[in-house]
């Protein structure tokens, strides 16, 4: 009603009156947009997420993940307590033992034995009954038919020295020769490049490692079109790309109102991960946002086929660099007394 009577208005006005109407719709319009917009947040993670739907497959892989990795963070103290945990571990039991009677034996499960392994051998070592536990965790292991592995679960130990050995030389320039590609070469990226990287993006920090990200990958050069339609920063050279990633992150994972925003930050981290591995492995990679409104999020995963538990981070159109010179943006960036304080 306010944009149909500014329109006819028009001229009418003083240039001034007119303007801070028309600034006055705009500012009326985003904020009905943003609460719409957060609304459908708010239905989302209420429908997607494991808050209220504890029993589901990924939540439930979720819990037990979760519960494990507080074994596995006690293990890695200087000196853990003796009997630690005795909470903790009566919480993972009962989550196995769930997991198992509805799913069956998987990673999951193995991670969680496996570490409930050493939690036994630990104390034992420090002279504690365990023998319920113990009882518990071969009743469970026998069920699973999984066979012991400490590679899998757990801790490991390493050193100072096997850790700044990985580290290649010159990670300085590595991190300032990494652009934003928006030339490529006109060769297929293989599928076990794209493996290699997403393996290496793995070992991505997440809340209790829980691993919420997940890569949809499009090499058909027709969907690629058809997705990159939905996106407006890759004109004049999306069609270029080889490849295109859809990086998102798995709503269920997350099942606590304070874990709400974590599917952005958990999938943030993963993306930029991902990035660095693409960069590691000579591809070219350029970001594109996914800030979008709801309506535009649903439409573009109904065409791409992706479920709305996922939460869509951005797109990564991928491909091998040019063969010879070409541009990228400088982009400078700002001082660091302005991305730094000190506390």
């Amino acid at each position: 009603m306010l944009k149909q009577w500014i329109k006819r208005g028009a001229g009418l006005f003083p240039a001034s009156v007119e303007t801070a109407m028309r600034r006055r719709y705009r500012a009326l319009r985003d904020d009905r947009a943003l609460g719409r917009a957060i609304r459908a947040d708010l239905k989302r993670y209420r429908q997607a997420s494991g808050l209220l739907q504890p029993g589901r497959r990924q939540v439930l892989q979720a819990h037990i993940i979760k519960s494990y990795h507080r074994v596995e963070k006690a293990l890695a103290l200087p000196d853990p307590r003796p009997g630690f945990g005795e909470h903790a571990v009566q919480l993972l039991l009962g989550e196995v033992d769930d997991y198992l009677t509805h799913y069956g034996a998987d990673h999951c499960v193995a991670g969680a034995l496996n570490t409930l392994d050493e939690y036994l051998a630990f104390n034992t070592s420090k002279g504690v009954d365990v023998s319920v536990v113990r009882g518990r965790v071969d009743a469970l292991r026998s069920r699973s038919g999984l066979a012991a592995n400490p590679a899998h679960g757990g801790t490991r130990l390493t050193s100072r020295s096997e850790i700044l050995a990985a580290i290649p030389v010159g990670m300085d320039a590595f991190f300032a020769h990494r652009f934003s590609v928006r030339q490529f070469a006109e060769r297929t990226v293989a599928p076990e490049l794209l493996t290699e990287a997403i393996v290496m993006a793995q070992k991505t920090p997440s809340v209790c490692n829980r691993e919420s990200g997940h890569v949809f990958v499009v090499k058909d050069k027709a969907r690629i079109a058809e997705l990159l339609a939905f996106q407006n920063g890759n004109r004049g050279f999306g069609h270029q790309a080889d490849t295109l990633l859809v990086v998102a992150s798995r709503l269920p994972c997350f099942h606590t109102v304070g874990e709400r925003y974590q599917h952005w930050i958990d999938g943030g981290m993963y993306a930029m991960s991902l990035v660095y591995a693409l960069h590691a492995l000579g591809l070219g990679s350029c970001c594109l946002n996914w800030s979008v409104e709801p309506h535009e999020d649903a439409a573009f995963k109904q065409a791409a086929g992706i479920a709305d538990d996922y939460t869509v981070i951005m797109l990564l159109a991928v491909g091998h660099l040019p063969e010879h010179d070409f541009k990228v943006a400088q982009s400078p960036r700002r001082p660091i007394a302005e991305v730094m304080s000190v506390l």
